[in-house]
Formats: C-alpha cells, sequence, structure tokens
C-alpha cells in the first residue's frame, strides 16, 4: 500500500511538472518550455503513460495479492462446512 501511494505521488508530481512545462505559469514567469525544447513534450508524455502502466499493473497485483491471502481462509470455510 505504501509503495502505491509512493507511485501514484510520484506520478501526480510528475504530471504537475509536465503542466508547467508545457503551459508554463504566468504568476511566477516561468515561459512553455515545449516550443523551444522540442522532444521535451514526447519524453514527459512516455513517461507519464509509462508511469500510469506501471500504477495500474500495481494494482493490478496488489487485488490479486490479497485475493491470493484472502482466498484460502474463505474455501478452508467452505470445506469445514460441507465436510462437518
Amino acid at each position: 500500500m505504501v509503495t502505491m501511494l509512493l507511485l501514484m505521488s510520484s506520478l501526480s508530481a510528475a504530471v504537475a511538472v509536465a503542466q508547467v512545462g508545457k503551459r508554463g505559469n504566468a504568476n511566477a514567469g516561468w515561459l512553455p518550455i515545449s516550443g523551444q525544447v522540442p522532444r521535451f513534450c514526447d519524453q514527459i508524455t512516455g513517461a507519464l503513460i509509462a508511469g500510469l502502466v506501471a500504477l495500474i499493473l500495481h494494482v493490478f497485483l496488489l487485488i490479486f495479492s490479497i485475493h491470493s491471502v484472502v482466498d484460502p481462509f474463505l474455501l478452508r470455510k467452505s470445506w469445514i462446512k460441507n465436510n462437518y
């Protein structure tokens, strides 16, 4: 669970940095850099997609692990009911 929270927070921080890099921030005086550095948007987009895929896979593995731990207890409970 902690690793999932760390993965989510790092992905959200990357999205925030990408947003500032793409659109800039007029209040802070930061100009957008997508036009100045042409490969920036492509690399950031690829990194965000990879991070999102990693988050989805991690959630899937977490759910599968929880199911693997809980399922034997449920099967044993039904086996005891049927045999005793």
